[in-house]
């Protein structure tokens, strides 16, 4: 694939950041509201995590089976066909009142977000030049933290002032805008599959991308903790105001991204995914010792540094340990892997919470990081007898 290279700032880069935020907007701020709304309804607790559930079991399952199928027929037929789809279940979330049927809607949803996200992922891959690649990828996750963030406050306000049925308009908006966005990035030249002969194991994954993506899912479990169970924590050191620690946790993701990017470009993943775990387990030790705002917000400003470092740069080595033409498949992998975290996480890291304390689950927490720092050492010592031999 030719590239330019230096050409990252393009019009269809900028597209592409766009409609990635305003797509995230609109997946997520039905994440909290949902839940509220089974509730309104008459369901009970479990019946609101299925909800949540059925989508994220539906976009791994997605992410799995169009990974590979992009890398044969293209990133433009999923990309669309998942916006559709998620417009159309948005659209007929407005018949919902009974749960079983919204569990079908939302798993047909998961579908389509596992479809457009993987697609958009693929996209950025093959759009960002090589020698870039840290950086743009750090940009594009950037964008995602940002939409996600803003989500919960866009989707629970809308819903608290104007009801459901705003809001789920709303979200609606956000997936046709997102789908304009599509239309303007086009189609982006890739480099075609042609292995047809391929296992059934190299077909849902790519293998080279699998022990990033291992990586990932240990942080992704220790983060599903904080996620989860940051005000549960609050409520039990008596922190007010908890929500405060994603405010310095999005800042340092903010300040750091961008930096890091370039630090990837130059001088390889090793010399800021270290870094950046050491300030992960810090932020977890200190959260767990926080018992007033200001050590929450010091906690979140180190963990925030150190998720802003290294969930980019392990998707960024994903996709350059894997071959150009595998690169759905390769962020399907890791796509997947962040998906299994946080579902896996929330019900680990609940059960310990459950027989602890959950400032000793945030310690607990860090063994996850320290287990990742060893796999990833013996890793660079491999790779050094290697060169060496």
């Amino acid at each position: 694939m030719n590239r330019s290279p230096a050409g990252l700032w393009t019009g269809r880069y900028v597209s592409l950041l766009g409609s990635t935020f305003i797509a995230y907007v609109g997946f997520q701020m039905l994440v909290p509201t949902l839940t509220a709304y089974i509730k309104a309804i008459g369901g009970t607790t479990l019946s609101a995590g299925l909800v949540y559930s059925v989508a994220a079991f539906a976009a791994l399952l997605a992410r799995c089976a169009f990974g590979t199928t992009m890398d044969r027929i293209g990133r433009w037929p999923v990309l669309l066909a998942g916006a559709v789809v998620l417009t159309v279940t948005d659209l007929l979330l407005f018949t919902g009142s009974n749960i079983a049927f919204i569990c079908v809607i939302r798993f047909c949803q998961g579908i389509g977000w596992g479809m457009a996200s993987t697609a958009l992922a693929t996209i950025a891959s093959d759009m960002i030049p090589a020698s870039r690649l840290g950086e743009g990828i750090g940009y594009f996750a950037l964008s995602i933290v940002l939409a996600t963030s803003l989500s919960i406050v866009v989707g629970v306000s809308l819903m608290t002032a104007c009801g459901f049925a705003v809001m789920l308009a709303t979200s609606a908006i956000f997936f046709l805008a997102a789908l304009v966005l599509f239309l303007r990035i086009g189609k982006v030249p890739f480099r075609r599959d042609e292995q047809a002969d391929a296992s059934l194991w190299q077909s849902l994954f790519e293998r080279r991308a699998v022990l990033p993506a291992a990586l990932c899912f240990l942080h992704s479990v220790a983060f599903s903790g904080i996620i989860t169970f940051i005000m549960m924590f609050g409520r039990e050191s008596g922190i007010r105001n908890v929500a405060v620690y994603f405010v310095g946790h999005v800042t340092m993701v903010l300040l750091s991204r961008p930096i890091v990017g370039k630090i990837y470009d130059r001088k390889g993943h090793s010399a800021v995914i270290v870094p950046g775990v050491l300030a992960m387990i810090a932020g977890l030790l200190l959260l767990s010792y926080a018992h007033d705002l200001p050590h929450l917000i010091l906690a979140s400003l180190f963990y925030g540094l150190g998720f802003g470092t290294v969930q980019p740069s392990l998707q960024a080595w994903a996709i350059a340990r894997s071959p150009v033409h595998r690169r759905g498949a390769a962020n399907g992998t890791f796509l997947s892997s962040l998906d299994l975290g946080y579902a896996v996480g929330a019900i680990v890291t609940g059960a310990v919470a459950a027989a602890t304390s959950y400032a000793m689950m945030y310690r607990l927490s860090t063994v996850l990081l320290v287990v990742f720092l060893a796999i990833y050492a013996g890793l660079a010592l491999n790779e050094r007898h290697r060169a060496r031999s």
